[in-house]
Protein backbone atom coordinates (compact mmCIF):
# COMPACT_ATOMS: atom_id res chain seq x y z
CA UNK A 1 0.00 0.00 0.00
CA UNK A 2 2.70 1.90 0.42
CA UNK A 3 4.63 2.15 -2.81
CA UNK A 4 1.07 3.33 -4.02
CA UNK A 5 0.76 5.98 -2.10
CA UNK A 6 4.23 7.04 -2.90
CA UNK A 7 3.80 7.10 -6.57
CA UNK A 8 0.52 9.28 -6.26
CA UNK A 9 0.72 12.74 -8.43
CA UNK A 10 4.36 11.86 -9.98
CA UNK A 11 4.81 11.42 -13.58
CA UNK A 12 6.84 8.23 -13.12
CA UNK A 13 10.30 9.08 -14.93
CA UNK A 14 10.62 9.01 -18.09
CA UNK A 15 7.84 6.07 -19.44
CA UNK A 16 5.03 8.11 -20.04
CA UNK A 17 6.88 10.71 -21.92
CA UNK A 18 7.07 9.17 -24.97
CA UNK A 19 3.60 8.12 -25.44
CA UNK A 20 2.84 12.07 -24.83
CA UNK A 21 5.48 12.64 -27.59
CA UNK A 22 3.82 10.60 -29.98
CA UNK A 23 -0.05 12.07 -29.25
CA UNK A 24 1.33 16.02 -29.89
CA UNK A 25 2.88 14.29 -32.85
CA UNK A 26 -0.11 12.51 -34.58
CA UNK A 27 -2.07 15.49 -34.34
CA UNK A 28 0.01 17.79 -35.90
CA UNK A 29 0.84 15.17 -38.66
CA UNK A 30 -3.13 14.77 -39.11
CA UNK A 31 -3.36 18.74 -39.46
CA UNK A 32 -0.91 19.02 -42.00
CA UNK A 33 -1.65 15.75 -44.14
CA UNK A 34 -5.45 17.58 -44.27
CA UNK A 35 -3.94 20.70 -44.89
CA UNK A 36 -2.03 19.47 -48.04
CA UNK A 37 -4.79 17.63 -49.18
CA UNK A 38 -7.04 20.28 -49.05
CA UNK A 39 -4.59 22.42 -50.67
CA UNK A 40 -4.05 20.24 -53.64
CA UNK A 41 -7.64 18.82 -54.15
CA UNK A 42 -9.56 22.13 -53.63
CA UNK A 43 -9.30 23.48 -57.35
CA UNK A 44 -9.75 19.77 -58.61
CA UNK A 45 -13.64 20.18 -57.35
CA UNK A 46 -14.46 22.92 -58.88
CA UNK A 47 -16.47 22.68 -62.13
CA UNK A 48 -14.02 23.35 -64.81
CA UNK A 49 -15.09 25.61 -68.12
CA UNK A 50 -18.06 27.41 -67.07
CA UNK A 51 -19.11 30.15 -70.16
CA UNK A 52 -20.96 33.12 -69.91
CA UNK A 53 -20.57 36.37 -71.60
CA UNK A 54 -20.27 39.75 -71.00
CA UNK A 55 -22.68 42.66 -72.33
CA UNK A 56 -21.52 45.55 -72.98
CA UNK A 57 -18.79 45.91 -69.61
CA UNK A 58 -17.75 49.60 -69.42
CA UNK A 59 -14.15 50.21 -69.90
CA UNK A 60 -11.94 53.04 -70.82
CA UNK A 61 -8.70 51.46 -72.74
CA UNK A 62 -5.81 53.00 -73.29
CA UNK A 63 -2.40 52.59 -74.86
CA UNK A 64 -1.31 50.98 -71.99
CA UNK A 65 -4.09 48.40 -71.98
CA UNK A 66 -6.70 47.63 -69.05
CA UNK A 67 -7.55 43.96 -68.01
CA UNK A 68 -11.35 42.94 -68.49
CA UNK A 69 -13.53 42.07 -65.65
CA UNK A 70 -13.59 38.10 -66.50
CA UNK A 71 -9.85 37.91 -66.04
CA UNK A 72 -10.81 38.81 -61.99
CA UNK A 73 -12.47 35.34 -62.12
CA UNK A 74 -11.42 31.90 -60.60
CA UNK A 75 -9.36 31.15 -63.46
CA UNK A 76 -10.91 33.17 -66.08
CA UNK A 77 -10.19 33.04 -69.80
CA UNK A 78 -11.67 35.47 -71.89
CA UNK A 79 -12.88 35.11 -75.24
CA UNK A 80 -12.61 36.72 -78.78
CA UNK A 81 -14.47 40.30 -78.44
CA UNK A 82 -17.44 40.15 -80.35
CA UNK A 83 -18.17 44.22 -80.42
CA UNK A 84 -17.36 47.32 -78.81
CA UNK A 85 -19.65 50.18 -78.79
CA UNK A 86 -18.22 53.82 -78.06
CA UNK A 87 -20.46 54.62 -75.15
CA UNK A 88 -20.79 58.80 -76.52
CA UNK A 89 -22.54 57.72 -79.58
CA UNK A 90 -23.15 54.33 -79.39
CA UNK A 91 -21.37 53.63 -82.68
CA UNK A 92 -19.52 50.35 -83.06
CA UNK A 93 -15.51 50.56 -82.83
CA UNK A 94 -14.05 48.51 -84.96
CA UNK A 95 -11.21 45.91 -84.13
CA UNK A 96 -8.47 47.71 -86.26
CA UNK A 97 -9.00 50.43 -83.62
CA UNK A 98 -7.87 48.16 -80.62
CA UNK A 99 -6.25 44.58 -79.86
CA UNK A 100 -6.58 42.04 -77.37
CA UNK A 101 -4.48 39.55 -75.93
CA UNK A 102 -6.03 37.30 -73.57
CA UNK A 103 -8.57 39.69 -71.17
CA UNK A 104 -5.90 43.03 -71.88
CA UNK A 105 -7.63 45.41 -74.46
CA UNK A 106 -5.48 48.04 -75.56
CA UNK A 107 -6.67 51.40 -77.86
CA UNK A 108 -4.74 51.44 -80.64
CA UNK A 109 -5.89 55.04 -82.01
CA UNK A 110 -6.67 58.53 -80.09
CA UNK A 111 -9.49 58.28 -81.97
CA UNK A 112 -11.79 56.56 -79.33
CA UNK A 113 -10.67 58.19 -76.07
CA UNK A 114 -14.27 57.69 -74.28
CA UNK A 115 -15.19 54.82 -72.14
CA UNK A 116 -16.49 52.15 -74.39
CA UNK A 117 -18.84 48.65 -74.28
CA UNK A 118 -17.20 45.84 -74.84
CA UNK A 119 -19.06 42.54 -75.30
CA UNK A 120 -17.00 39.38 -75.38
CA UNK A 121 -17.30 35.61 -74.10
CA UNK A 122 -15.86 34.31 -70.92
CA UNK A 123 -14.91 30.87 -69.63
CA UNK A 124 -13.85 30.36 -65.98
CA UNK A 125 -13.91 27.52 -63.03
CA UNK A 126 -17.16 27.78 -60.59
CA UNK A 127 -16.52 26.90 -56.87
CA UNK A 128 -18.57 23.68 -55.56
CA UNK A 129 -19.61 23.39 -52.12
CA UNK A 130 -17.15 20.44 -51.75
CA UNK A 131 -14.75 23.02 -53.06
CA UNK A 132 -15.77 25.61 -50.56
CA UNK A 133 -15.89 23.42 -47.68
CA UNK A 134 -12.01 22.62 -48.87
CA UNK A 135 -10.74 25.52 -49.21
CA UNK A 136 -12.07 27.06 -45.97
CA UNK A 137 -10.69 23.96 -44.07
CA UNK A 138 -7.33 24.78 -45.58
CA UNK A 139 -7.63 28.62 -44.54
CA UNK A 140 -8.52 27.87 -40.77
CA UNK A 141 -5.76 25.55 -40.86
CA UNK A 142 -3.26 28.50 -42.57
CA UNK A 143 -4.91 30.97 -40.18
CA UNK A 144 -4.61 29.12 -37.06
CA UNK A 145 -0.40 27.55 -37.60
CA UNK A 146 0.59 30.43 -35.00
CA UNK A 147 -1.72 28.85 -32.55
CA UNK A 148 -0.66 25.25 -33.19
CA UNK A 149 2.78 26.65 -32.58
CA UNK A 150 2.21 27.81 -29.55
CA UNK A 151 0.16 24.85 -28.29
CA UNK A 152 3.39 22.47 -29.78
CA UNK A 153 5.83 24.96 -27.58
CA UNK A 154 3.59 24.62 -24.22
CA UNK A 155 3.32 20.34 -24.38
CA UNK A 156 6.99 20.26 -25.36
CA UNK A 157 7.75 22.96 -22.00
CA UNK A 158 4.97 20.60 -20.37
CA UNK A 159 6.67 17.21 -21.25
CA UNK A 160 9.95 18.31 -20.09
CA UNK A 161 9.00 19.78 -17.28
CA UNK A 162 7.02 16.71 -16.24
CA UNK A 163 10.26 14.40 -16.86
CA UNK A 164 12.55 16.92 -14.47
CA UNK A 165 9.73 16.84 -11.84
CA UNK A 166 9.48 13.04 -12.05
CA UNK A 167 13.09 12.65 -12.28
CA UNK A 168 13.70 14.56 -9.46
CA UNK A 169 11.01 13.31 -6.99
CA UNK A 170 11.95 10.09 -7.98
CA UNK A 171 15.44 10.51 -6.60
CA UNK A 172 14.22 12.35 -3.90
CA UNK A 173 12.20 9.17 -2.96
CA UNK A 174 14.60 6.93 -3.34
CA UNK A 175 17.18 8.95 -1.74
CA UNK A 176 14.56 9.49 1.20
CA UNK A 177 14.16 5.49 1.30
CA UNK A 178 17.57 4.66 1.86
Amino acid sequence: MRKILDKKGQMGGLENAPSMILIVGLVFLTMATVALIGDKYSNALDTDNTAGAYINESATPTDAGITLVANSLKNGACGTITAVYNTTGGFAITSANYTQTGCTLVNTTSEFPNAWLVNYPYTYSAETVASNATTDLTTEIANNTSIAGIVLTISLIGIVLGILVGIFFGVTNRASRV
